[in-house]
């Protein structure tokens, strides 16, 4: 799971505490959990034959006198499902998530090292500057949940500020967004991007499917927006090189199928993690709760992103950005500069 969901995770548990939802015992957790996989899970077409599957994870925890000990159950539960996306929590832990043995091939040179400096966003930090005078460069990364409005005003305003500063193209990177929150990142760019739709989720049904748009401004996620005033606005339809790599993940990807086969779009990198759907958070009781994945991302075409999110143009992802050794930004400055 990424950092920033399971900090909203424990958000959520503090919250079923202070409204005084009871603790359930294993046995309760374990049902509840199964019963909600079943019921919301965009996987759960995939598992043959329901009743026996419950039959042999109960088995698995029928001795469970913890929920701690729930986990070969829960393990097993993910496994089925082929949910990589899913966890389990409890006290504010991973308790059970499902690692394929099938790793997908583009993520062979994928550095463990550089992914967890990522998710923990201080190596690489929000960036916006002005680059060759009039392109405008916005590093967007992940952000935690927490004040929607704040931290959407921080990308609008060096949107806001970069506009007013006369650029005319632009480049957004995605490259160090490990994921997290969408709405800031979705919201704080609404300048540059118009209004209309611009994707959604497909889920199994059409009652669960969502959709994503822009209007005046605003970044609506089916009903959802976190509604900021419009501070600013670039002309016309400016081109943008998006910038995504191995790193690029969960919510980071939501952003990037945003930005999919949008006119004068361009993107440059690698293709991105693979974590492309979109993930429910259910509370289970006072200690535990989950999140499975229920859709996945879709482009404003209808295209649907089950594997990862493509490039145009393949460059190596660089640990030092804005470096003389950033080929991918180099490249996308000759295009956006080109005729």
């Amino acid at each position: 799971m990424k950092l920033y969901a399971l900090l909203f995770l424990l958000l959520t548990l503090h919250s079923a505490q202070l409204f005084g939802q009871e603790k359930l015992s294993p046995q309760e957790v374990f049902d509840q959990i199964v019963a909600h996989a079943e019921e919301a899970s965009m996987y759960r077409e995939k598992v043959v034959d329901w009743p026996l599957q419950k039959e042999l994870m109960r088995g698995m925890v029928a001795k469970a006198t913890t929920v701690e000990e729930l986990r070969p159950g829960l393990i097993y539960l993910l496994g089925a499902l082929g949910d990589g996306h899913g966890r389990i929590i409890h006290n504010g832990q991973i308790l059970a998530h499902y690692s394929s043995p099938d790793t997908k091939p583009h993520l062979a040179n994928l550095d463990g090292e550089i992914f967890r400096d990522v998710q923990m966003g201080q190596v690489y930090p929000f960036r916006a500057t002005l680059l060759e005078d009039r392109v405008g460069y916005v590093r967007i990364v992940g952000l935690p949940m927490g004040d929607n409005e704040q931290m959407t005003r921080d990308i609008q305003e060096e949107v806001c500020r970069l506009v007013e500063a006369g650029a005319k193209e632009w480049v957004i990177d995605l490259r160090y967004n490990g994921g997290g929150n969408m709405f800031p990142m979705a919201e704080g760019i609404a300048a540059l991007l118009g209004d209309g739709p611009v994707g959604g989720a497909a889920g199994l049904t059409p009652e669960e499917n969502a959709v994503w748009r822009y209007e005046d401004a605003d970044f609506y996620y089916d009903d959802y927006t976190v509604g900021l005033e419009e501070k600013c606005r670039a002309k016309g339809q400016p081109k943008i090189a998006v910038l995504t790599s191995l790193y690029t993940a969960s919510s980071g990807e939501a952003i990037a199928v945003i930005l999919k086969d949008r006119p004068d779009t361009r993107f440059f990198g690698e293709k991105t993690q693979g974590l492309v759907t979109v993930t429910d958070w259910h509370v289970i009781d006072e200690t535990t709760a989950m999140t499975i994945s229920v859709s996945y991302y879709q482009d404003r075409n209808g295209t649907i992103y089950n594997q990862y999110v493509p490039v145009d143009v393949e460059c190596p992802f660089v640990p030092t950005p804005l470096s003389d050794d950033d080929q991918c930004l180099q490249q996308a400055l000759q295009w956006l500069q080109s005729k």
